[in-house]
């Protein structure tokens, strides 16, 4: 065997340099595509120029047929034999992919293909082309490898992946699709058809009510349409499916799509819960006998309630704000006077500071309109506040009035005896301090007991009342007047200069109560005896005072009544 014989006669001389022949070698150089002919008797014959481009295939010297038939690892021998003894017998095309071994021991790939003839002895005989194939193959084994790989890693994925070529034809899936999608292993095949695999799901319901074929044929005419989508659904078993799909796009045009199913009922049911937890604390919030905020670790507003805005006087284009946070309402309240006078940015710095503490705060802030609000700061565990804000406008009154009820008669609104004994304690802890001196008037109603028996309780009232305002009118605002019961009054006379001062609005007072009074058409005449105490030459604490005050008191009714006396030295 040996290479194939040169033509015959004058003609074929003539053809070996012919400017054809010469195209058609480089043609098969730079194709890489040689030719070869095979009878049963001479074997495998290579052309000069293939049996060149064979040995530079092989990083070898030119090689004959038998060199080819050799350079083919086996068992490729035996079977590339097969292949054109079975091809010579029956007349059949010869194509085939041949596996051969270089010089260097890495192996190069041929695609052979031939077909039968006659040859000059009448006798049968094969001729075809080899093309070098081993960059093609190289790249194929380097991209199952790659897929490979990608199987490798699409398999442990826990999202199921499917991957469907133009045709809708399957031609990648993974393990998890089997029990994500219910489908039996049976149907799962390459290239099985997508509208049989979404048969399974829509006879089972999970595409909703209808008629299954129609719902396949929907479904696969959205397919066609390679759009990106994102869908939820609820498959057989009560689970929810995210299902994803991308278009593949390869030489600029569509060429199939990728499709995730991800199990997401864990996350949908977490997210049910945060929705329900949220609508409590939206009925909450929303149902709160009060206002209430709630800013987030970032200090930016997360929830309030319709009472919020309202309580506070805060209008709608600030809290129809998308992004608002603590500093734009405590800078709204700081410019319109909020917080009291001050510069406004020193102010919001101060409370943004305290806020960024997150501690729990209580306290009492009363507004420029003199509404009164109990605030109550509460910190959450991860990050940001709760605050409630209670109208105690009204409790302040109320407590007012018991407080004030409390500590002043109830007839006249004087102080009564409680609360003068905390003025007259005040006084003596200011004369310890500073050296001033007080005295201390006490009173009693001369001929009052006549006018309650005469003219009844309610004439008594209002003697009282009148008697009261006289005993004011005739001190000073500072000073402090008091009923202690029935018929008795105290005065406390701040900062006297000496005894004589106290003398002076004594008689001042005598003189007052004895003038005649009307009492709603009825005149009637009183009096008063006074007995004056002196700090700290009639005692130094407030029983002795009082003490020394009350003596001197009936002294002056001893005397007479409707005069004074001075309390005798040391009680």
């Amino acid at each position: 065997m040996g290479q194939a014989p040169a033509p015959r006669g004058r003609r074929a001389k003539a053809c070996e340099d012919c400017p054809e022949k010469r195209q058609l070698e480089l043609i098969q150089r730079l194709s890489r595509t040689g030719y070869w002919e095979y009878d049963p008797e001479a074997g495998v014959a290579l052309s000069p120029p293939s049996a060149d481009l064979l040995a530079s295939i092989l990083g070898a010297d030119a090689a004959d047929g038998e060199a080819l038939l050799q350079a083919i690892q086996a068992p490729e021998p035996r079977r590339f034999q097969e292949v054109l003894d079975q091809a010579l017998a029956g007349r059949l095309s010869v194509q085939i992919e041949l596996r051969l071994g270089c010089r260097d021991g890495s192996p190069a790939y041929l695609a052979v293909r031939g077909e039968p003839e006659r040859g000059d002895g009448g006798g049968p005989r094969l001729v075809g082309s080899f093309q070098d194939i081993t960059r093609e193959k190289r790249i194929e084994s380097d991209r199952e490898a790659v897929i490979g790989q990608l199987h490798a890693l699409l398999a442990s994925l826990p999202l199921g992946v499917t991957a469907f070529d133009e045709e809708l034809r399957l031609i990648f899936w993974n393990e998890p699709i089997y029990d994500i999608l219910g489908l039996p292993r049976q149907a799962v095949y390459r290239y099985a058809r997508f509208e049989d695999l979404i048969r399974y799901p829509a006879e089972r319901g999970e595409y909703g009510p209808g008629d299954p074929e129609r719902l396949v044929r929907e479904r696969a005419a959205l397919a066609r349409r390679f759009e990106a989508h994102r869908l939820e659904r609820t498959n057989r078993d009560g689970r929810t499916l995210l299902v994803e799909g991308f278009p593949i796009r390869a030489a600029g045009r569509i060429a199939g799509f990728v499709t995730t199913y991800t199990d997401i009922t864990e996350r949908k049911r977490r997210e049910e819960e945060i929705a329900r937890q949220h609508d409590i604390l939206r009925t909450i919030i929303d149902n709160f006998p009060g206002a209430i905020s709630l800013f987030d670790a970032d200090l930016r507003m997360a929830a309030c309630n319709e009472q919020f805005k309202t309580l506070l006087d805060l209008p709608d284009s600030l809290m129809d704000r998308p992004d608002l946070n603590f500093e734009d309402l405590i800078r709204f309240n700081a410019r319109r006077g909020e917080y009291g006078p001050g510069a406004v940015e020193e102010q919001v710095a101060a409370i943004i500071a305290r806020a960024r503490d997150f501690q729990p705060h209580h306290l009492e802030r009363a507004r420029p309109n003199g509404t009164v609000l109990e605030v109550r700061g509460t910190p959450l565990p991860g990050g940001g506040f709760v605050t409630t804000y209670t109208d105690i406008t009204e409790r302040k009154r109320a407590e007012e009035r018991v407080r004030h009820m409390a500590l002043h008669d109830n007839l006249t609104g004087l102080p009564n005896r409680l609360s003068f004994n905390d003025h007259v304690e005040l006084a003596i802890e200011r004369a310890a301090a500073h050296g001033q001196r007080f005295a201390l008037l006490f009173l009693d109603l001369d001929g009052f007991k006549k006018v309650n028996d005469s003219l009844g309780h309610d004439a008594g009232d209002r003697l009282l009342v009148t008697v009261a305002a006289e005993l004011k009118a005739a001190v000073r605002e500072t000073d402090v007047v008091a009923r202690l019961g029935g018929d008795e009054f105290v005065v406390l006379l701040h900062d006297i200069e000496s005894a004589a001062t106290a003398t002076e609005i004594a008689a001042d007072v005598v003189g007052r109560l004895s003038a005649p009074f009307d009492l709603g058409g009825a005149e009637v005449r009183i009096g008063t005896s006074v007995g004056i105490a002196l700090h700290p030459e009639h005692g130094a604490c407030r029983e002795s005072l009082l003490k020394a005050a009350d003596q001197a008191m009936y002294a002056a009714k001893a005397a007479g009544r409707g005069t004074w006396r001075v309390a005798a030295p040391g009680g």
